[in-house]
């Protein structure tokens, strides 16, 4: 269950894709809110990853799905509208008092805060090469040790 997965942990789904602007400041903005109450939370790029993407339509049983969403300690607080008028109001500052961290504005060292790394097997490129042990041939297989683009999460911070 999420509620045991994201136990202590602040969630925010989000994009990096900024080909959509509102969506993108949106989940900017958000950000930009969880670092200036100096929470620490774990950012899931559901551009990045397909992992990520049916995640949130599970957890908000819909198929549509409008980014930023936030979830802290597995349980939906709501999207960038809500979170902007809660921080407004203070309530945020309250709900999210026991996750304030000093080091929530470092960033992870191997990943740069993506928490996702090209895959050290196949370089990124989603296929792994295998001897041919009958000949001398070597055999493009698809890699097994990423995701379809050939990402890994971060082994440093995830």
């Amino acid at each position: 269950s999420y509620k045991e997965k994201d136990a202590g942990k602040v969630v925010v789904y989000a994009t990096t894709m900024g080909i959509v602007r509102e969506t993108h400041h949106a989940c900017m903005k958000v950000k930009q809110i969880m670092r200036t109450l100096l929470v620490k939370f774990e950012e899931r790029d559901v551009f990045m990853s397909t992992e990520y993407q049916a995640e949130i339509r599970d957890r908000m049983r819909c198929d549509h799905i409008l980014v930023p969403q936030v979830f802290v300690d597995g349980q939906h607080i709501g999207d960038a509208e809500t979170i902007e008028r809660l921080n407004e109001t203070g309530e945020l500052r309250r709900i999210l008092k026991p996750y304030k961290s000093m080091d929530a504005c470092t960033t992870c060292k191997s990943c740069g805060g993506f928490r996702l790394l090209p895959c050290p097997v196949c370089n990124g490129s989603k296929k792994s090469l295998h001897r041919n042990h009958f000949t001398a041939e070597f055999v493009a297989l698809k890699c097994m040790n990423c995701d379809e683009v050939g990402l890994v999460k971060c082994s440093s911070c995830s």
